[in-house]
């Protein structure tokens, strides 16, 4: 009679195949800890990480990158509610990154997964037609405006009140911000924002460029380093191979089943902007879209920010697009 052959565990092979003892180590002693915390939860490789799921929503996953380990509570709001308790780790939205001879502490790592199973309880009990869209200042968060401009959202909305901005443009606002803002990103995203709260523009939407969206990550490497990724290995956010040089156009095929995509490249600015034109089949006019990274203390932030998008449908689809090579990114 023949014998099954027995499958692989993916995760024992994962651990196996790390060649730095430590984080081997490391790694195993962290999957042994989830295993106590999350005793009904399902192990597998997701997003080329060991992953456990509790009802089919992920909830923890860890991996190994080269120098450091990295913990990833699938979430992006987990790491926010526990800033002080990570102080002195470095951190994105979506992860915390740690030496391999240096664990992360059990009661951490406990904390991590009670803030993301509550998250999840609560995201359950909230039917599916309360959900609204989110608009700017609820996606960009106080402490990363006040970083970037010196304010935050409620200091902007008191200024520009004082200022009679409701009685401005949009061109005018942008203007206006344009005295005290450098960047134009930024401009646009509080001229935006004051417009929404003000209920003078629908979420998405702006007088100068229509429905825009950007979407931000800051990632534990250099300028450098990241420009490398973006200049090198295009395939993996654009889908093809592309010269980085102005006025080179490019094509994407279609794929599994989304459309395929032509534009052009307008501008490059060596370690810091790409600006090119976006136009999936379908679509009467091309979006421009931009990369932009800006050093910070922990890392490099990288901004993907597009305008000139048909409506809200395409906005919500670009958003998850990019949100997704971000998220790829901050694994790499």
């Amino acid at each position: 009679m023949a014998t099954k052959k027995r499958v692989p565990d993916p995760v024992d092979a994962y651990l196996a195949k790390l060649t730095n003892p430590a984080a081997r180590k490391t790694l195993g002693a962290l999957r042994m800890q989830l295993r106590k915390l999350l005793p009904g939860a399902t192990e597998s490789i997701s997003y080329q990480m060991p992953t456990f799921k509790v009802d089919g929503n992920a909830v923890a996953g860890f991996a190994f990158f080269k120098t450091h380990c990295g913990y990833y509570p699938f979430s992006g709001g987990v790491v926010p509610v526990l800033k002080a308790e990570l102080e002195g780790y470095v951190t994105s939205k979506s992860g915390v990154t740690f030496p391999p001879d240096e664990p992360l502490p059990a009661k951490l790592v406990k904390r991590l997964v009670q803030v993301r199973l509550a998250e999840i309880a609560t995201k359950a009990k909230k039917p599916a037609a309360a959900k609204k869209k989110a608009l700017i200042t609820d996606r960009v968060t106080d402490a990363a405006v006040k970083e970037a401009t010196g304010r935050d959202w409620k200091a902007w909305m008191r200024v520009l009140d004082k200022a009679g901005a409701t009685e401005l443009s949009h061109k005018q606002l942008v203007a206006h911000l344009a005295q005290e803002v450098e960047s134009s990103w930024w401009q646009q995203s509080i001229s935006v924002a004051y417009e929404q709260a003000r209920g003078k523009r629908v979420v998405g939407e702006t007088a100068a460029t229509g429905f825009q969206v950007g979407v931000v990550r800051t990632l534990p490497m250099t300028a450098a380093e990241l420009w490398a990724w973006i200049t090198t290995q295009p395939e993996r956010w654009l889908g093809t191979a592309l010269k980085l040089e102005p006025g080179t156009e490019y094509e994407v095929p279609k794929r599994r089943g989304a459309p395929a995509v032509r534009g052009k490249v307008r501008v490059v600015k060596p370690g810091n902007r790409i600006r090119m034109t976006w136009q999936p089949d379908g679509w009467k006019k091309p979006a421009t879209l931009q990369f932009a990274l800006v050093p910070k203390p922990r890392g490099v932030s990288l901004t993907v920010h597009m305008e000139n998008l048909p409506d809200a449908e395409a906005r919500e689809a670009m958003r998850e697009r990019w949100s997704k090579v971000l998220s790829t990114l901050a694994k790499t």
